[in-house]
């Protein structure tokens, strides 16, 4: 590659220089700042170094950016090494290695070759070392610290996608930038529209992979499509960092009017799905209504957790209704007809009352009838259910099988301290007429209900209390 001793015959130096292989397993040198990395597995220069007047008297094809004239074919040389002069070697020329490079030697004629190639600065002729990125900045982006710190990687680098050569795995090791820190996806947004280094590391479907928004983005569907970053993408899974502006105590509250102004900002990390959580009816909310829905093998935008309005304390499904009594404006901001339905519809919710509470609701269906009422058709879901399970039997009029089973035997003779105890829990089956076959003083068996001890001018106090059961008047005996 260098070459500053002449009077070497060209023809003897290109052969001499053609042939050599590198042993297997030798070492690679990595590159670093400001210094050429050595040579250890290719043609020993030192050693030729005697034989050599430049470096294009074996690498011509580097005026005409030829790579497969960049070095000295093969049989060229047995010239030497045929066995017998020198020992015999296999050489076998190196393709074009993949990278994401567009150096052309023609490009930079008046640049001496140690100048890129030399080991070190202070190296000796045909020390050679493979070119690094440090040496490039000293004319291209001076002022950028290092390598990986440009705001533009051209005329050096090629975008990702026009570099075809590259495997899926190359490009998973692609190194990262300094500036791409903890702290970078919530800022990178400021630099991606302005910055073409972009372009040379990543395509469409990397930044797809996070943004649910990104057939709406002007800076990613400028980058290029790569199925081999798509197939990488499939296997990442993107982190939403909170954003600075969303870690006050109120914001859960007062998103609304920033999602109002300018809901694009939200598509960059929130789908549909993400704000279902607390929207439960997200097309009856405008702001939501316009975010991307989440697509199957697109970004999933971020998971959050539901957040319930303050006034939604636990209980407040039995205690909503007055709520709900002020108007549906408040409450349709989340709720649709459909969610009230599901409850507000009979049987269509059989766990809203809790365990049990079949065996338990006369109380409360006796105080709370309005209640049951709006979910409940009372002459046709109580009379139906009561029928089926034997509690209400009206065509065997004065029957107590069914007391009886429940409550051991006797209870035609045992029922008076329950009804004048909670005489409600008796009518959610029977009706009054049931009870005067034998509680009337003009028919049936003629019992009094008050028993030997009632007080009958109780009846003077109260008048109103009496004419639940004698709706004709109270009897004087």
């Amino acid at each position: 590659m260098i070459g500053l001793r002449a009077g070497t015959a060209f023809a003897f130096a290109t052969l001499v220089t053609a042939g050599w292989r590198a042993a297997p397993g030798a070492a690679r040198i990595g590159p670093s700042r400001g210094r050429a990395a050595a040579v250890t597995d290719s043609f020993p220069h030192e050693r030729h170094g005697r034989l050599f007047t430049a470096c294009d008297n074996c690498h011509q094809g580097l005026s005409q950016n030829d790579w497969r004239a960049h070095f000295p074919p093969p049989e060229l040389c047995s010239s030497c090494h045929d066995g017998t002069v020198q020992r015999r070697v296999d050489w076998t020329p190196r393709p074009m290695p993949p990278s994401l490079v567009s150096f052309r030697h023609p490009d930079h004629p008046e640049i001496p070759c140690e100048s890129c190639h030399a080991a070190s600065d202070s190296a000796a002729p045909m020390q050679v070392g493979r070119a690094v990125p440090a040496r490039c900045l000293v004319c291209h982006a001076s002022d950028a610290p290092s390598h990986l710190e440009q705001t533009s990687c051209t005329p050096c680098h090629v975008r990702l996608p026009d570099s075809r050569a590259l495997a899926t795995a190359d490009l998973a090791r692609l190194p990262k930038p300094p500036s791409h820190d903890s702290n970078w996806v919530l800022a990178h947004r400021e630099q991606a529209p302005t910055s073409e280094a972009c372009a040379v590391c990543h395509a469409r479907e990397f930044c797809a992979s996070c943004h649910p928004n990104a057939a709406a983005v002007a800076p990613i569907q400028a980058l290029g499509r790569d199925e081999r970053v798509a197939a990488l993408a499939r296997t990442r899974r993107p982190r939403y960092p909170m954003p600075v502006s969303h870690r006050t105590e109120t914001f859960g509250t007062s998103h609304g009017l920033a999602a109002r102004t300018s809901v694009v900002e939200c598509a960059n990390c929130h789908t549909r799905e993400s704000c279902r959580t607390c929207h439960l009816e997200p097309s009856r909310v405008e702001p939501v209504a316009q975010l991307p829905s989440r697509v199957r093998g697109g970004a999933p935008g971020v998971n959050l957790a539901g957040r319930r309005p303050e006034d939604h304390v636990p209980g407040f499904a039995r205690e909503h209704r007055t709520a709900a009594a002020g108007g549906d404006q408040r409450c349709s901001r989340c709720h649709a007809p459909s969610f009230c339905s599901n409850c507000h519809d009979g049987t269509a919710s059989p766990d809203f009352h809790g365990p049990d509470f079949v065996q338990r609701h006369s109380q409360a269906a006796y105080n709370q009838e309005a209640e049951c009422a709006s979910c409940h058709q009372t002459q046709v879901f109580c009379r139906n259910c009561h029928l089926q399970t034997g509690r209400s039997q009206p065509s065997l009029g004065r029957d107590a099988a069914y007391h009886d089973r429940a409550n051991g035997g006797n209870w035609l003779f045992g029922h008076p301290a329950a009804a004048r105890r909670s005489i409600e829990t008796c009518a959610t089956c029977h009706q009054q007429a049931f009870c005067i076959q034998c509680h009337s003083a003009t028919q049936g068996w003629k019992v009094s209900p008050h028993g030997d001890r009632f007080d009958r001018s109780l009846g003077q106090k109260n008048p109103a209390m009496c004419l639940y059961c004698h709706t004709l008047g109270i009897p004087r005996q």
